[in-house]
């Protein structure tokens, strides 16, 4: 019996390598996709996507598109390189009839959005829509190493007292990489699929930032930080071009979210996304 295949895009990413881990205990036939293109990966550049060995989407039944370029600059540059990017591939997969294509988005991807990530995002999803792409709107990744827990972590490590953004009271919607993996294969499995609706994969329970640095801290001492202050610091931070672990497009990414989750086209697949 031949094995199905799935192509993974940002196979050194969380999310990437977390599914890629997932598709191959599962049986499948897996291609890494990378634009760092380590040991038995493939080269894949959201910047040179023309230079792409498309022929790898040859009888591919799932390609699952979670690559993204963080270098731009600015909303332009990043339309340049991700929106164009993902389309172009999405095009190689059309012509290459891929069985399903999956995007995976973001909870920080909607009209009112103000991160650069959120309304890259968005054109994404705009884009996709044409070649029939799934869209899934994912919310913060836990489980396994998940690189913003471990931030902060690390941060939660390191000082006594731990600041919060504003009153810490903003929510978050969680997703488990482990039910994300779970939701695709039973949209892959599902012979119908309205590709013009949005599908939200994230806890329906939310946590509030607070909650979840005292869950990681250990419930150390916190204390609130204004919002505009932080704002004004990381500004100052990027006018020094000093790199920190969280930027001021990552704090309007995690702060201002669609809160408006709609689970109706996701609750027919029967997943449950844990919480904390």
């Amino acid at each position: 019996m031949n094995k199905k295949k799935c192509v993974i895009t940002g196979s050194n990413g969380y999310l990437g390598k977390q599914l890629s881990i997932i598709f191959k205990k599962a049986g499948w036939d897996v291609l890494e996709l990378s634009s760092s293109n380590k040991f038995e990966q493939f080269k894949f550049d959201l910047k040179d996507v023309e230079n792409f060995k498309y022929d790898l989407l040859e009888k591919c039944n799932l390609l699952i598109h979670t690559a993204y370029d963080f270098s731009a600059k600015n909303l332009n540059e990043s339309i340049s390189i991700n929106v164009n990017g993902s389309e172009k591939l999405f095009n190689f997969a059309k012509k290459k009839n891929v069985e399903k294509i999956i995007h995976i988005s973001s909870l920080s991807s909607f009209n009112k959005a103000k991160s650069i990530y959120g309304k890259t995002k968005l054109e994404i999803e705009n884009v996709s829509k044409k070649y029939g792409v799934i869209n899934l709107r994912a919310g913060l990744f836990f489980g396994g190493d998940s690189k913003l827990i471990e931030k902060i972590g690390n941060i939660c490590k390191k000082i006594p007292i731990i600041p919060l953004i504003g009153n810490g009271n903003f929510k978050l919607h969680l997703c488990h990489y482990e039910d994300l993996s779970n939701f695709i294969i039973n949209v892959y499995n599902e012979k119908y699929f309205d590709v013009s609706k949005i599908y939200y994969c994230c806890s329906k329970t939310s946590v509030t930032f607070k909650q979840l640095v005292k869950k990681i801290s250990n419930n150390k001492l916190t204390i609130p930080v204004p919002v505009y202050l932080i704002i004004f610091f990381l500004k100052m931070i990027e006018i020094m071009k000093i790199k920190l672990p969280l930027n001021l497009d990552n704090l309007y990414g995690l702060i201002l979210y669609n809160n408006e989750i709609e689970f109706e086209n996701s609750d027919k697949y029967k997943i449950f996304f844990r919480t904390l």
